[in-house]
């Protein structure tokens, strides 16, 4: 915090966040996090070949300048097996230990920097050891190591963090790059673009939690080497992209470049909507919601969309007019959106209106619909879609359900047809059963088709048996690890299915593409049980619930609600 409030010309937005300033910072912090728990998946904190004796790595940081690393590492071998300690190094021909080094390249300048460093350390200790140092503070240590020849702050923290243990962060080439083209503090206004590695070290050199600093350095080394490259870096493999600004810079780069239908997505939450535009080849120009937690999720997983154009906010806050000006003068293909949906839910309708006299129409969040034809007059989009449970079209508004008054709005305006489509996930190959409404209207003079069911939808009385059989719970699960109750991590390592040996792996994962080559999972986590539900579930088979549990087993002191209203709260999915 103090070194952000002490740097004004780095960070130009600190002195304008005030009371803000404290939550960017920790947001640059968690990011951190987040990206040394996802290097250290993928690439395991390796042993980068430094040394932990001080002396050898003092020898290894001087060979390893501007040096290839094969060549500096069989250099340094070089040296060890010639010389039983550093000592007889100094102690030998200058000419005798530059051709040694001659073939690492820089011999002379190597040469002159080694007899003088190992020469200051007998001087100071008299032999060639940095051991007494290891009782000094950081401060000591890091000005007697930067007195050395050749020996500047990386060099020194090198030495620091590999061979004393201490938390210090060598910035380095590929470090550096990494972290320029991630840019963690990018929202306090931190740009690292252009800066050398010696710039990047002094800047972030209190930036970095202690606690993260040996794991991010050997793990960024290591993707800057193999994915992150200087150039040509191999974006599409990288498992660190979205969260990257380099890349989300140079995607929304080329989707502007493109001639795409465009889409706007209004109570977007977490972007499920937007999802299926974009893969279905449209680009999403704005998206809206009131949920700041959503929004975070939702800016992840696009990259294609503004920063700017992603907007936390109540969207009966929104003026007239200014939806238009946020999206500017652009064509709007499709206006799409799923308002809140808790005042129509079937079980809690039913519920309220049972215990509390609820009435749909008197609750505000069922009229928000009423926002969505507002956007559409404003916008004038060709294609209107709206996506809301089944509880829309039931719930009664007068003589019309809150549905059907939806469609007569957006025909009032005097442009659009409309159509409602009631339509089941599982018919479309998605593992569950999900009725969902949707309202959809043209300003084109005609309707899109109702899109064709692929899939069974055991729901329906007109079974299609010439339709593919649905899509099960265990194809879709099938390559998760099996985890206890209590255990998982938000991020771990994942073993890649094998498309050819195990055909479930077609008909879910690879058919939607929600799998690529990566080798870390995110939030595979399985919720706490305590040992009487672990014992009744136990006792379960897949497809079995209470009924079955209380019929053949008897334990009913294994069941902590009442038998009599909850007799099937407890139940075990089936894997087909």
């Amino acid at each position: 915090m103090r070194h952000v409030e002490e740097n004004p010309d780095a960070f130009p937005i600190a002195a304008r966040s005030g009371d803000q300033l404290s939550a960017l910072v920790d947001e640059g912090i968690s990011f951190l996090r987040e990206i040394a728990r996802i290097l250290a998946v993928l690439h395991g904190s390796p042993d980068l070949g430094n040394k932990t004796d001080p002396t050898d790595e003092l020898v290894y940081i001087i060979l390893a300048r501007k040096t290839r690393e094969s060549a500096y590492q069989q250099t340094y071998d070089v040296l060890k097996r010639t010389f039983a300690r550093w000592d007889d190094l100094i102690d030998s021909p200058r000419e005798k230990v530059e051709k040694l080094v001659f073939s690492g390249g820089l011999s002379e300048k190597k040469t002159t920097s080694l007899f003088g460093a190992l020469g200051k350390l007998r001087e100071t200790f008299g032999s060639c050891t940095l051991e007494p140092a290891r009782s000094w503070s950081d401060d000591e240590l890091e000005k007697f190591l930067r007195e050395l020849p050749e020996i500047e702050r990386k060099s020194a923290y090198c030495i620091m963090m590999y061979a004393f243990g201490r938390k210090v962060f060598p910035v380095d080439t590929h470090g550096g790059r990494v972290l320029t083209r991630l840019s963690p503090y990018r929202r306090l206004g931190l740009s690292l673009d252009g800066m050398d590695h010696k710039r990047l070290q002094k800047l972030l050199v209190d930036l970095i939690p202690p606690n993260l600093r040996y794991s991010l350095h050997v793990n960024l080394i290591q993707h800057g080497r193999t994915i992150c490259r200087s150039i040509n870096p191999l974006c599409d493999q990288c498992d660190l992209r979205n969260f990257c600004a380099y890349y989300r810079r140079r995607e929304l780069a080329r989707i502007e470049s493109l001639d795409m239908p465009t889409a706007v997505d209004l109570f977007s939450g977490a972007g499920g909507l937007s999802e299926g535009f974009t893969r279905a080849g449209f680009r999403i120009l704005l998206a809206i919601d009131q949920d700041p937690e959503s929004m975070k999720t939702y800016r992840l997983n696009h990259p294609q969309v503004p920063d700017d154009r992603m907007i936390v906010t109540d969207i009966r806050d929104i003026k007239a007019g200014s939806l238009r000006k946020l999206v500017g003068r652009k064509r709007i293909d499709v206006l799409v959106g799923a308002p809140p949906c808790q005042g129509y839910s079937s079980a809690g309708f039913r519920s309220k209106k049972t215990h509390t006299g609820y009435r749909p129409d008197e609750d505000e969040r069922n009229f928000l619909f009423e926002y969505m034809v507002r956007a559409a007059a404003e916008l004038k989009p060709k294609l209107f879609l709206m996506e809301y449970v089944p509880g829309m079209h039931s719930a009664r508004k007068e003589n019309l359900s809150f549905l059907e008054s939806a469609a007569k709005e957006l025909e009032k305006l005097g442009k659009f047809k409309t159509a409602i489509w009631k339509l089941n996930a599982s018919a479309f190959g998605v593992p569950q059963d999900r009725l969902r409404y949707f309202l959809v209207a043209s300003s084109t003079g005609s309707l899109p088709v109702r899109p064709f069911e692929e899939y069974q939808d055991r729901s329906r009385s007109d079974l299609d048996h010439d339709a593919l059989p649905p899509v099960t719970f265990d194809e879709a699960t099938f390559d998760l690890p099996a985890l206890g109750a209590g255990k998982g991590l938000a991020i771990d390592a994942r073993e890649v299915p094998d498309p050819v040996s195990d055909t479930r792996f077609r008909r879910y994962l690879a058919k939607f593409g929600i799998l690529r080559e990566s080798r870390v999972i995110f939030n595979h986590t399985v919720r706490y049980h305590n040992d009487r539900d672990l014992e009744l579930y136990g006792l379960l088979k897949p497809g079995e619930d209470s009924i079955h549990f209380l019929e053949q087993h008897g334990r009913d002191d294994l069941m902590r609600y009442r038998k009599d209203v909850f007799d099937d709260k407890y139940s075990r999915l089936r894997g087909d």
